[in-house]
């Protein structure tokens, strides 16, 4: 392979990132047809890939790591992991687990190599507010940045693949190697946290 290209000239705009987060794609079918091309170098089928899935497996990163660059850089490593497996590419799973798997594995090592934690998963209820000024709304956001640094990343994970994929539990399960119920525990206890830092900031307002 010449090498896989993700981002060219100048990186998505955030703004123009939100606004197209409305659906993800699902075309299971193309995407098997794309693997058995790649698997023979097909640059085209490649590039047809990532485009289907460069966005959500950059808004993955961006909300875990709430880095940018490191969203990027690691979203090319996604690509190049998918190329590199494409010989191998078995169409058991949906492809959305088989990738996110590929992206989670990716991302617990950029949090081993670095001892950080992923910093930016939103309550649906927040990202979803209505009849708040917008101070209000970041001053809420900058709450849970900070109390997320007390959530594991299995459930900082989980909640991530439930709330922005919106993944089955089984789905989730998969992607993360355990059982239905750590993964319903999981998104449980994350919850808890994240709504019990809202109360405290509605308390004091």
């Amino acid at each position: 392979m010449k090498g896989v290209c993700v981002w060219t000239g100048n990186s998505l705009d955030l703004l123009a990132m939100k606004e197209a987060e409305s659906k993800d794609p699902v075309h299971p079918e193309r995407e098997t047809r794309l693997m058995a091309r790649i698997a023979l170098d097909d640059q085209d089928a490649m590039e047809e890939l990532i485009g289907l899935w460069k966005l959500p497996i950059f808004r993955f990163f961006l909300r875990s790591l709430n880095q940018r660059e490191d969203a990027e850089d690691l979203t090319q490593r996604v690509f190049i992991r998918v190329y590199r497996s494409s010989p191998r590419y078995v169409a058991q799973a949906k492809f959305s687990t088989w990738l996110f798997t590929i992206a989670r594995n990716l991302l617990i090592d950029e949090i081993k190599k670095r001892k950080r934690r992923p910093q930016e998963v939103f309550d649906e209820r927040i990202e979803n507010a209505e009849g708040r000024e917008d101070g209000q709304v970041e001053e809420n956001r900058e709450i849970l940045l900070n109390q997320l640094d007390a959530i594991p990343e299995n459930q900082r994970t989980a909640l991530l693949l439930r709330v922005q994929r919106e993944l089955s539990y089984r789905e989730i399960a998969e992607v993360m190697k355990a059982t239905e119920s750590n993964v319903k525990t999981w998104i449980h206890r994350a919850r808890l946290e994240l709504r019990k830092s809202l109360s405290n900031l509605r308390q004091k307002s």
